[in-house]
C-alpha cells in the first residue's frame, strides 16, 4: 500500500489516520513502525513519552536487550538510538535492532 504526499494523521489502537490528497482514510492495523530517518525527530519522541538522556546527546532511554523504550510497546532501532551522536549507529551495525525487537514483541 501506498499514499503518496499523505501524511499520518492520528494513531489509534486498532487503526491509522492518514490524511491524503483525497481527504483522511482509515486503515486497520497491529503495529506502527515510525521511521524518522537519518535527522532523528525528537520532539515526536517527546511526545509520545519516551525519556531522554538529560546530557547534551539527548540518547533516548530504551533497554539495551529489547530495544523497548521506557513506555512500553514503543521501540527503537537504528541511529536515532544513539541520540544526536548519529556517527555510531549505521545500517549495517543495527540490523540486531530489528530481531531483538520482534524477539521480545513475540515473548510478550
Amino acid at each position: 500500500m501506498s499514499f503518496g504526499n499523505s501524511t499520518v494523521a492520528e494513531i489509534e489502537e486498532n487503526h491509522l489516520k492518514v490524511q491524503t490528497p483525497k481527504g483522511e482514510i482509515s486503515i486497520e492495523k497491529d503495529y506502527v513502525l515510525a521511521l524518522t530517518g537519518y535527522k532523528s525527530n525528537f520532539y515526536f519522541l517527546i511526545k509520545m513519552g519516551v525519556e531522554l538522556s538529560e546530557d547534551d546527546k539527548k540518547s533516548p532511554v530504551y533497554k539495551q536487550d529489547t530495544m523497548e523504550t521506557n513506555v512500553k510497546g514503543i521501540y527503537l532501532a537504528g541511529v536515532i538510538c544513539r541520540g544526536l551522536e548519529t556517527h555510531k549507529w549505521f545500517i549495517e551495525n543495527s540490523r540486531v535492532h530489528a530481531k531483538m525487537i520482534v524477539k521480545n514483541v513475540l515473548d510478550n
